[in-house]
């Protein structure tokens, strides 16, 4: 938290100085002749924005959405229930001719965290510096803003086996036409795999933490970039380690119940993903693994190793633009409503599936967090979707899921293995 405040602290000092220096920019010096001064303007596309010349750009965000959710096991209410999901401000921005870019967003809710906030410069091309508070670099669909979903919800590997957002440094930058990288180390796990459990302390011993995580991220694009329509296809991976005791990732369906509690784990936590991607006109395909491997050293009875917690997860999904706009950089209504067309709209569909279970896996497997055969279990989901692309800001999604799980008895209802669920989603975003 610290560490957090100075650097929203370092932004604040580096955002005046880029205001100093436009404002000094803009005055000409007592006996010199006239300069061209940098035009500063309120720039209202595509959101609110200040611009002077090539020195600064200061740009003003709001993220609002709402969600309406039903679920097929929730009999508490047959109209759904309503939930101000997101109300997000932030300030993002470049300065010095893009030589150095910033972002700070907050999430204004009741209990609502930091979460971008990152100062990025620029060297070159090929290298570049982001420190902060951002997502660690690993998972096509997890490094994609919210706003920019195909579907209301990411998938589930992608909410529980990914790590999200965590303080770090990074360099990343592009290699070419063909490449780009990205590799840093970072405090923390990511908000994903927040530990739940207290360390076991003898008395005296300070609490220990995760010792930090490591994280690279390559993607290639091998016929050029193409405005964003050509195929790309990358890898990444983490290491770190966890804290011992019932910290492991664990299964959650997408109305939140545990499939797949968590399990005693203790050592390194390593994953690996492979995605791959591509907007032909306006179609769009995405896939993505991910595999997350948990070490479980001295956690049997006699301080005995127990086989290595697997988790992994995949999914493919398939989109199309019926009104003709192109998927690649983001949809952008060719006609708005109110302004002589009804918008953009697109469908889609996605399989995914989530799964952990043990490496062992000889004689009987048991539910047991300590077991060395873990019972395993998986949650198979797919989810069919539509989506109106009122204008620029405003954005409705509607989706149908259907989740069918291994295990019927660790299910919502135990005993039923198929549950449906329907979201509609209300999104507003300058």
């Amino acid at each position: 938290m610290v560490a957090l405040k100075l650097l929203v602290s370092s932004l604040y000092i580096v955002l005046l100085a880029g205001l100093s220096a436009a404002s000094a920019a803009a005055q000409t010096p007592a006996g010199v002749p006239d300069a061209p001064a940098e035009p500063v303007r309120m720039d209202w596309d595509p959101r609110p924005s200040i611009r002077v010349g090539d020195l600064l750009r200061l740009d003003f965000r709001l993220k609002l959405q709402g969600d309406l959710r039903r679920f097929s096991a929730d009999q508490s209410t047959d109209d759904g229930t309503f939930e101000f999901h997101r109300r997000r401000v932030g300030i993002e921005g470049e300065l010095f001719d893009q030589r150095a870019e910033f972002q700070i967003e907050r999430e204004t809710r009741d209990g609502g965290s930091w979460r971008d906030v990152y100062l990025n410069v620029r060297v070159a091309d090929a290298f570049e510096v982001r420190a902060g508070k951002f997502k660690i670099p690993f998972g096509l669909e997890e490094t994609t803003g919210t706003t920019d979903l195909d579907f209301v919800d990411r998938t589930l590997g992608s909410d529980i086996l990914a790590p999200a957002r965590s303080v770090g440094i990074m360099a990343h930058g592009e290699i070419g036409r063909l490449f780009e990288y990205e590799a840093g180390g970072f405090r923390k796990d990511g908000e994903n795999a927040r530990l739940t459990e207290p360390a076991f302390l003898l008395p005296g011993e300070a609490p220990s933490d995760t010792g930090g995580v490591i994280a690279a991220r390559i993607v290639g694009t091998p016929w050029g970039r193409g405005g964003g329509s050509r195929p790309r296809f990358g890898l990444a991976a983490t290491s770190g380690s966890t804290r011992e005791g019932l910290n492991s990732l664990r299964g959650r369906t997408v109305s939140g119940y545990p499939f797949f509690p968590r399990v005693n784990v203790n050592g390194r936590r390593v994953r690996v993903g492979l995605e791959g991607e591509w907007n032909p006109g306006p179609l769009g395909f995405r896939g993505e693994y991910i595999r997350d491997a948990e070490e479980r050293l001295r956690q049997g009875l006699g301080d005995v190793d127990l086989s290595t917690l697997i988790g992994h997860a995949w999914y493919l999904s398939a989109t199309w633009v019926l009104t003709g706009e192109s998927k690649a950089g983001g949809i952008r209504p060719g006609n708005s409503l109110f302004a002589g067309g009804m918008g953009a709209v697109e469908i889609g569909t996605r399989l995914e599936t989530l799964a952990f279970g043990s490496v062992a896996d000889q004689g009987p497997a048991f539910r047991n967090p300590r077991a060395d055969h873990l019972l395993g279990n998986a949650d198979r989901v797919w989810t069919t979707g539509v989506n109106w692309y009122v204008n620029r800001w405003v954005k409705l999604q509607g989706n149908a899921i259907r989740e069918a799980l291994d295990d019927a008895e660790r299910t919502p209802v135990p005993g039923r293995r198929v549950f449906w669920s329907g979201v509609l989603r209300m999104q507003l975003v300058i």
